[in-house]
């Protein structure tokens, strides 16, 4: 009689195929002088992205690596016209099809106190504080935090929360399906969502304006400091609620109300759809 058993020996012999190259693990560190002022580039893919500041001329990198003997990661670090410039390298197979977590290569940085930096990965977590300057920072699909940071920065995801917090600098950017959280915000602000919440407090805007819009989300703000022209715009069905004092009506329905808090001529424009608007 014949066995019916034979591709049930086969599979498993295919998957150890799959999954035969070893994985490992290991830390490296490298530094690079850079001037208070100077230029910084930071980019990886699928790795979370650190970044401290601390009181040194120098830029100074952790690399964690995860990677295989067919799917080695590497990365560079190098000075380019007068500033700094760090990458992770990886080979064109790896992302490609794979049994498991593919390659890593996170970064951790310490950086001068002030530079022009930018800071780039995807599909994971960027955190950052305690330095200034021009700064941008752009994953997607996982969160973004923010803290201690001056000057003007950028900030963009997907699919993940914004959180910042004792920032003076102005700050713009946007996020999806996810939450935007401000804490103590001084600067002009420019931020957006879709499908979340926004939630405020401690602002002030510099004169420069304040903008906050999402879609199907409630805004709950806490002006603080802020004065100006509220524009708050939301669905006819839905509501605003001043709970803020010592403030002059100026229009009230049909989907949009303004308010002004006298002090400065900047413009607070909270919009959204599907939701309350709170200003307190």
């Amino acid at each position: 009689m014949r066995s019916l058993r034979m591709p049930a020996l086969i599979l498993p012999v295919l998957c150890l195929c799959a999954v035969s190259a070893s994985a490992g693990t290991r830390t490296e560190q490298k530094s690079l002088p850079l001037k208070s002022g100077g230029t910084l580039s930071v980019s990886t893919r699928n790795s979370p992205i650190r970044v401290e500041g601390w009181d040194k001329d120098e830029v100074a990198v952790t690399a964690d690596i995860a990677d295989s003997a067919d799917r080695p990661v590497r990365w560079e670090m190098e000075a380019v016209d007068g500033g700094v410039a760090v990458k992770a390298v990886f080979p064109d197979k790896a992302f490609g099809w794979h049994v498991g977590r593919g390659p890593s290569c996170a970064f951790t940085v310490k950086v001068p106190r002030k530079l022009a930096g930018e800071f780039s990965t995807s599909n994971d977590s960027i955190a950052a504080g305690g330095f200034g300057g021009t700064l941008a920072f752009h994953t997607s699909n996982d969160k973004v935090e923010l803290e201690n940071l001056d000057g003007a920065v950028s900030v963009s995801t997907s699919n993940a929360d914004i959180t910042a917090r004792h920032l003076r600098a102005s700050l713009k950017g946007s996020t999806s399906n996810d939450a935007i959280r401000l804490e103590d915000v001084q600067g002009g602000v420019d931020l957006s969502t879709s499908n979340g919440d926004v939630t405020a407090s401690g602002l002030d805007g510099w004169n420069q304006g304040i903008s906050l819009r999402t879609s199907n989300g409630d805004i709950d703000v806490e002006l603080g400091k802020a004065t100006g022209e509220i524009r708050a715009r939301t669905s006819r069905h839905e509501s605003v609620k001043v709970e803020r004092k010592n403030v002059d009506i100026l229009e009230s329905g049909s989907g949009e109300t303004r308010v002004r808090i006298p002090g400065s001529s900047q413009v607070i424009g909270l919009t959204t759809s599907n939701g309350t608007i709170t200003i307190r």
